[in-house]
C-alpha cells in the first residue's frame, strides 16, 4: 500500500505544504508525526493547527491522549496499522507528517518483538544518564551494540536501547526485521531541508517570539493546574520547549534567561533532525525555503499517485 511521509526539523513548514498538498490532492489522509501534538492542551508549544483549521484539515494521532497520559512507540504502530487499513478500504494514502523521528524509524527499521520496558528498568537508565551523561550513554551502547543506527545525541533512543539490553540482555540491533513492512516502490519520503540555515535559524526565532507572544507561559501553567498527575518528568514536558517553561515555573531558571533556552534546545533539536533525514535512504530533498516548493511537492506527489 502506497505511503507518503514529510519530514523535516522543526520550523521548516512542514504544515503549510501538507496543508497546500492536501487541498490539492483529496486522496491523502493526513497522519500527525508529532510527538507533542498527541496531547490535548499542548497547542501553543507544538505549533498545532487551531480547532477550525483541524476541521478543514482533519490529522489522524492528534490530541488523542492527556498530557499525564504516556504513548508507546508500540501504541504508535498499532494505530497507523489500523489508519492504514481504513485509508485502504476508503481508496485514500496515508500522507505521515511530523519529525518525530523515533516514530518515523520504527516504520523504516521496524523491530520484532522487542520487550517492553518497566519503570525500575526505566529508573535504572534515568539514574545511568543522570550519573554519567549523554556521552557515557552513547559510548555504552555502542559497546554493546557494534551495529548501533542511533545518534550520539538522541537521549530518547539511546535511552530506549540500553532499556532493551537490561531487559533481554541483548543489544537493540538484533531485535531489527528482516523484512521491511515498506516497500521502497509503496513509499515517498520527501525531505525539507534547508539549503541555507540561516533561514532555519530565523523562522526558529521567529516561532518561538509568536509563541511566547500568544501565551506559552500561560499554556504551560494552566496544564499543571488541571492535570494533577502532570510533573516536570512526564513525557509530554519533556518535549522541547515545554521542559524549558517547566523549569521557569519550578524557579530552575529566570525569565530573562527562558527565551534563550528554548532557542537554544530548538536549534539543538533541528540540528538533530537534520542528521537523522540525511541518515535515511531514498529521501527526495526539497528547500522549504525556495519559492517553488509547494509546486516541486505537488509533482512529486502527483507523480508517486500515478506510478
Amino acid at each position: 500500500m502506497k505511503q507518503i511521509f514529510l519530514i523535516g526539523p522543526t520550523a521548516s513548514g512542514k504544515t503549510s505544504l501538507a496543508q497546500n498538498l492536501y487541498d490539492k490532492f483529496q486522496q491523502l489522509r493526513l497522519v500527525n508525526v508529532d510527538a507533542t501534538q498527541i496531547y490535548r492542551g499542548l497547542n501553543i508549544g507544538s505549533g498545532k493547527l487551531s480547532k477550525d483549521e483541524l476541521d478543514q484539515y482533519p490529522h489522524d494521532l492528534i490530541n488523542i491522549l492527556n498530557p499525564d497520559e504516556n504513548y508507546s512507540v508500540t501504541k504508535f504502530l498499532n494505530d497507523i496499522k489500523h489508519i492504514e487499513s481504513e485509508a485502504h478500504r476508503d481508496f485514500r494514502i496515508p500522507f505521515l507528517v511530523g519529525g518525530t523521528m523515533m516514530y518515523f524509524n520504527s516504520l523504516l527499521n521496524p523491530l520484532d518483538d522487542i520487550p517492553k520496558t518497566t519503570p525500575e528498568v526505566r529508573k535504572r537508565v534515568e539514574l545511568d544518564l543522570e550519573q554519567n551523561g549523554l556521552e557515557w550513554l552513547y559510548e555504552f551502547n555502542l559497546k554493546i551494540d557494534p551495529d548501533l543506527k542511533i545518534q550520539k545525541n538522541d537521549k530518547q533512543r539511546l535511552q530506549r536501547a540500553l532499556e532493551v539490553f537490561y531487559l533481554s540482555g541483548k543489544p537493540i540491533s538484533s531485535f531489527y526485521s528482516k523484512k521491511k513492512s515498506i516497500e521502497n516502490k509503496d513509499i515517498l519520503i520527501i525531505g525539507l531541508l534547508p539549503m541555507q540555515r540561516s533561514f532555519l535559524h530565523e523562522a526558529i526565532e521567529k516561532r518561538i517570539h509568536n509563541m511566547f507572544a500568544q501565551g506559552f507561559i500561560e499554556e504551560v501553567a494552566d496544564l499543571y493546574k488541571n492535570n494533577a498527575n502532570l510533573n516536570i518528568k512526564s513525557n509530554s514536558m519533556r518535549s522541547v520547549g515545554y521542559k524549558q517553561v517547566s523549569m521557569y515555573l519550578n524557579n530552575q531558571i529566570s525569565k530573562d534567561r527562558l527565551f534563550e533556552k528554548v532557542l537554544f534546545a530548538t536549534r539543538q533539536l533541528a540540528k538533530r533532525q537534520i542528521t537523522w533525514i540525511k541518515s535515511i535512504p531514498n529521501v527526495i530533498y526539497l528547500d522549504p525555503f525556495h519559492p517553488k516548493v509547494f509546486n516541486d511537492a505537488a509533482l512529486l506527489v502527483a507523480n508517486f499517485m500515478r506510478s
